[in-house]
């Protein structure tokens, strides 16, 4: 049994798909394709609020139940990818992301509408999900890193087809967009499902063996309930649904808001493409100072700077070039909060049920999305622009005195946490 153990382990070290890199890329790849899901919405308000004469808040509804489907479907997509493994359920992905995105183009109800949009979110969930979990548990001494390289993934992976949108909306309208880049993500995520897996036990001893790795306790983890009970998630929740909400707030009216403005479209599509590249590296850049700076000090001082230049946006922003790079700099303060919390959630809740344990923590962008998406386009019809980005500039400030209230926190006690016995993968 220990000859037939041995070789299947050589076999998966051997094996092309088994290199950190690659699994790392597949993830970014998958980040990528559910990207524009989010990202891409905001050039699409305007058609369905054209074509149908529906108004901004009703439409801007499928944002928020987007969001709350992508978020608190998270801890189930976790659980199924702890249990299950990668493939089975990323391939289920893709068929979700693929038919809700291309049906939107098809829509002709606020029932549909929200409906489709709303699958889309279930199979981002999966991607997003399992993305972020592979890549700690692939790279366990440089998380930060590796979830930044993740969530850039996510952030900035439609900055590339901006200008794609684009072009589509002008030239051929938003169906025929919806339908063909639909079909393209689809396909997309179905190659990705083939190579993404978390690590074997094997490799995972392995890395768990090197100099450099971190703490063997770290290998283990309290379970879903375990850290439900611990007050310090309470916290950290609270946490990312005040950033949560300026930032998606600030994702779904960039556009209503610039028009407001009186910026010019092309303007726009410029502002969109660079806030998507500033997401990203943002995400990247954070990740990588959270691992030297420790996390809580990177936080502090990332949404002190999200603060200002959301608090600066509906005062300078009538001018296109500070425009441009308020919301540049905006977005790349904002990203990191996916950054961030991934690795929180492992150094304070231990890896064995990471994918769970993340899920539930994840869940607090749908909190954010309600207030972000349905309550701040409410909050400007009644008091215009300025205040409700004041409001996201005060969460910010908030949230960067919580993260220093965590940084006095005490971690729990993971000596006593086990890893999970008896899981199947289907990876």
């Amino acid at each position: 049994m220990s000859t037939q153990a041995d070789s299947a382990s050589e076999k998966i070290h051997r094996s092309f798909t088994s290199k950190p890199w690659i699994q790392l890329v597949a993830g970014l790849v998958g980040m990528m394709m559910i990207s524009s899901l989010q990202y891409a919405w905001t050039l699409f308000v305007p058609s369905f609020t054209q074509t149908f004469k529906w108004s901004l808040p009703t439409v801007q509804l499928a944002f928020t139940l987007f969001i709350i489907f992508m978020t608190y479907s998270a801890p189930l997509t976790g659980y199924l990818l702890d249990r299950f493994g990668t493939r089975l359920f990323f391939t289920l992905a893709a068929f979700c992301v693929g038919i809700g995105w291309a049906a939107l183009g098809l829509v002709k109800s606020l029932s549909a509408l929200y409906c489709f949009y709303g699958l889309a979110g279930i199979g981002a969930s999966f991607v997003y999900t399992g993305g972020i979990a592979t890549a700690l548990k692939w790279y366990p001494q440089k998380r930060g890193l590796a979830s930044g390289v993740m969530a850039a993934g996510f952030g900035a992976g439609a900055a590339p087809f901006i200008p794609l949108f684009g072009y589509l909306l002008a030239s051929y309208g938003y169906g025929t967009t919806f339908l063909w880049t639909g079909i393209g993500f689809c396909v997309i995520l179905l190659i990705v499902a083939q190579v993404l897996h978390f690590p074997s036990e094997a490799l995972t001893a392995s890395v768990s063996a090197s100099p450099s790795a971190a703490p063997k306790v770290q290998e283990r983890g309290l379970t879903p309930l375990e850290m439900l009970k611990s007050p310090q998630f309470y916290l950290i929740y609270a946490i990312f649904v005040a950033m949560a909400s300026g930032y998606l707030m600030v994702t779904a009216q960039a556009k209503p808001f610039a028009k407001d403005l009186g910026i010019a479209a092309n303007i726009v599509i410029l502002a969109v493409t660079l806030n998507s590249i500033g997401n990203g590296l943002g995400r990247v850049v954070w990740g990588f100072l959270s691992d030297k700076l420790g996390r809580e000090n990177a936080m502090v001082i990332d949404f002190l700077i999200c603060a200002a230049a959301v608090a600066l946006l509906p005062v300078l922003g009538r001018n296109p070039i500070f425009f441009v790079l308020l919301i540049v700099v905006a977005m790349f303060s904002f990203g990191p909060i996916f950054a961030f919390f991934p690795p929180i959630t492992a150094d304070r809740f231990g890896t064995a049920y990471l994918a769970t344990n993340y899920g539930f923590i994840y869940s607090a962008k749908g909190v954010g999305g309600i207030v972000g998406g349905v309550i701040c386009s409410s909050a400007m019809l009644w008091i215009g622009w300025t205040f409700t980005f004041y409001g996201a500039a005060a969460l910010a400030v908030l949230a960067a005195l919580g993260a220093l209230i965590l940084k006095r926190v005490p971690r729990p006690d993971l000596g006593k946490a086990i890893a999970p016995a008896g899981k199947r993968s289907f990876s």
